[in-house]
């Protein structure tokens, strides 16, 4: 997540996190390469505090330290305070732009910017901004993260809709926020606590037969996914793992009313995506869930596993569900490289297509085991020839037409392997 160098004037489309994350943590994976960036809300290290029972206060002031470190500028925003006044007052997210819905991360961070608007405006946000402002600005240098969404007329601003920061460091807010937010505490030890719930216990919950794996989501994918990752919520439970990567790679128990054991979540463009949400038990008769509405969207809550996304997109997943051999999916383009990994027994694990000088498509996945994290990357090779040799120090494996690295190590050590390993296959 880089800041912007200038202003933009014209809509820019965006994928939803970073290609680089382990997509939000290695920059979310890739979140997102392994990660939405899963969308992290900005550079992040192993060393951070935990960001479960933060005050407003706390997490900004961690937020700026973050940028701070990395040299980025933000905002002219005053420091959190006690007595602050929204310049708009929390209302209802109906009628949001088109372009709000480019996928899920971006429609999260408007929605959450509608409602709570002032939360954002007490968040600095460090994309270039503060100097340079947006054409809902009139130019004008933006004072904080809201500025990003909405103008101090109410209208919504598409500048956030194109850059990662602003959609990050939004979603940090809202993670630290429970829902039915009407207040905020600003001051640390005041309540009540921002959240503070501990691990669920997930022991009575598991996945389905037929969704329980990056392999299951592809197979019920059509063709042409550019990017997909899933998270297994209950392997990540009570990890080191579990805070950033089930916050920024799953969608909050608000969603349903109900915790997401499973997600899977694929990109066939920057406007067109595809979630699929297990909830650990037999939920097609569960007459208390309640399906997400927005326009050109479907959430199909009558299916095991549920479906959210594009319209279209949904239907197709219906049709492979009903009837698996009556659309090419995305799983053939992924197999070489699913062949030659554990990809059945990860916590977290991405495929991207992602060119470079040796390979076209790769892999990666973490998963906890015995108080470590084991790290997986694996690339399909075009061009032997063109393996760096710095990959080299990895002791990688030749399996088929694939190369595989594998690191292990605690979060920290291995977020630094693999952004470096990604850093060395892009050369």
């Amino acid at each position: 997540m880089k800041p912007e160098k200038k202003a933009k004037k014209t809509k820019v489309t965006k994928n939803k996190g970073n290609s680089t994350l382990i997509i939000g943590v290695i920059a979310v994976i890739l979140l997102i390469g392994v990660a939405y960036a899963v969308l992290s809300g900005g550079p992040q290290t192993g060393d951070d505090k935990k960001t479960t029972g933060m005050t407003l206060k706390e997490l900004r002031a961690q937020v700026d330290a973050e940028y701070a470190k990395k040299g980025y500028s933000g905002t002219n925003t005053p420091p959190v305070r006690d007595d602050y006044t929204p310049v708009l007052s929390p209302r209802k997210a109906d009628n949001l732009p088109d372009y709000v819905y480019t996928n899920a991360m971006t429609l999260k961070a408007y929605k959450f910017a509608t409602e709570y608007p002032e939360v954002l405006e007490q968040m600095s946000c460090f994309c270039g901004c503060g100097q340079h402002g947006s054409e809902a600005s009139d130019g004008r240098p933006h004072r904080f993260l809201r500025d990003c969404f909405i103008n101090d007329r109410g209208e919504y601003d598409s500048h956030a809709s194109t850059c990662d920061v602003c959609i990050g460091i939004a979603l940090r807010a809202q993670s630290n926020s429970p829902s039915g937010l009407t207040g905020l505490s600003t001051a640390s030890g005041q309540s009540p606590p921002v959240r503070s719930t501990p691990s669920a216990d997930l022991s009575a919950l598991s996945l389905s037969d037929n969704f329980n794996s990056l392999a299951d989501g592809l197979n019920l994918t059509p063709s042409g996914v550019s990017r997909a990752y899933f998270a297994n919520v209950k392997m990540l439970s009570g990890t080191e793992m579990e805070a950033q990567y089930v916050r920024d790679s799953v969608q909050p128990d608000f969603f349903y009313g109900k915790k997401i054991i499973g997600m899977y979540s694929a990109d066939f463009s920057a406007t067109s995506w595809i979630e699929i949400h297990d909830l650990g038990y037999d939920s097609t008769k569960d007459t208390a869930l309640r399906a997400n509405t927005e326009p050109g969207m479907k959430n199909i809550i009558y299916t095991r596993p549920l479906i959210y996304g594009h319209s279209q997109n949904v239907d197709n997943v219906l049709k492979l569900i009903s009837d698996p051999k009556s659309i090419a999916t995305s799983y053939q383009t992924y197999k070489p490289l699913l062949d030659a990994v554990d990809y059945q027994n990860a916590a977290y694990a991405m495929v991207i297509v992602q060119p470079n000088k040796f390979s076209d498509i790769n892999y990666i996945s973490m998963t906890p085991k015995d108080g470590k994290i084991d790290l997986v990357r694996a690339y399909n090779i075009t061009d032997n020839k063109s393996i760096p040799a710095a990959l080299n120090k990895y002791t990688p494996q030749i399996k088929g037409k694939v190369l595989v690295i594998q690191v292990t190590g605690d979060l920290k050590t291995v977020e630094g392997e693999a952004n470096n390993i990604d850093e060395i296959a892009r050369t």
